[in-house]
């Protein structure tokens, strides 16, 4: 089980030093990042700090605008620095109506993804298990994307919306490729591994077709690197 790390977690450091963020992350023992934002790199120098880290890339998020406006760029962009998926973290899913948009916006995507090598995906948050019509949003999505999109099941965010992720994982099998590894505690805050209610042994038993698990931690009641580390180091333990 190798574990990677959105850098989203560490944004207020990768704000004040992205290179050396990124060297740290390293340092701790993750095998890969997933980005959310460059800091400002172009793809060379991007594709040099990876590799001078003995990192890789598992993908990026990057917002709806850019697969409306410059998904070319962006697929250009992680080509070059070997991401495997680009990642829509968020979207509006209150309508069937935004539904829609979004499923043409990913599906097309896909098909220029594909000839890359590279998937699309979808990150969940907690809103797309508000029922519409008697069905989760997640579901509409996960049913009408081609094979060419994949889930990136957060977790922290199914559990937060009073769904079993364990169960969740099951029944969507092979679309779910990423996993985000977000702990909770009993009052639905975001906390260290070891200290919350999710079983991430169990998380990860149930993950047979994932090819990434990623951290992403948001809340800190210590030093954030402290967090982090604490995190890489309970995951190696249930291994």
């Amino acid at each position: 089980m190798e574990v990677s790390l959105q850098l989203y977690s560490i944004h207020e450091e990768t704000k004040k030093d992205f290179r050396a963020s990124v060297e740290q992350v390293a340092k701790l023992g993750y095998s890969g990042v997933e980005f959310a934002g460059y800091g400002g790199l172009s793809a060379e120098e991007l594709k040099s700090l990876l590799k001078e880290n003995n990192l890789y890339s598992v993908g990026t998020h990057t917002g709806l605008q850019v697969f409306e406006n410059s998904f070319d760029e962006e697929l250009k962009l992680s080509k070059a620095i070997g991401s495997k998926y680009i990642i829509c973290p968020y979207a509006e899913v209150d309508t069937i109506e935004k539904i829609d948009k979004l499923v043409n916006l990913l599906n097309s995507a896909a098909k220029k993804a594909a000839g890359e090598g590279i998937k699309v995906g979808y990150h969940n948050h907690a809103h797309e298990f508000t029922e519409i019509d008697g069905r989760f949003p997640l579901d509409i999505i996960a049913e009408n994307t081609d094979d060419n999109v994949i889930l990136e099941l957060d977790v922290f965010w199914v559990a937060y919306a009073g769904v079993d992720p364990v169960e969740y994982i099951k029944k969507w099998g092979k679309k779910v490729e990423l996993i985000h590894l977000k702990q909770m505690d009993g009052d639905k805050a975001n906390v260290d591994m070891a200290d919350g209610i999710l079983d991430m042994k169990k998380i990860k038993d149930a993950s047979v077709y994932a090819n990434y698990f990623v951290v992403e931690h948001e809340e800190y009641d210590k030093p954030v690197w402290d967090g982090i580390k604490n995190d890489f180091d309970y995951l190696r333990q249930i291994v």
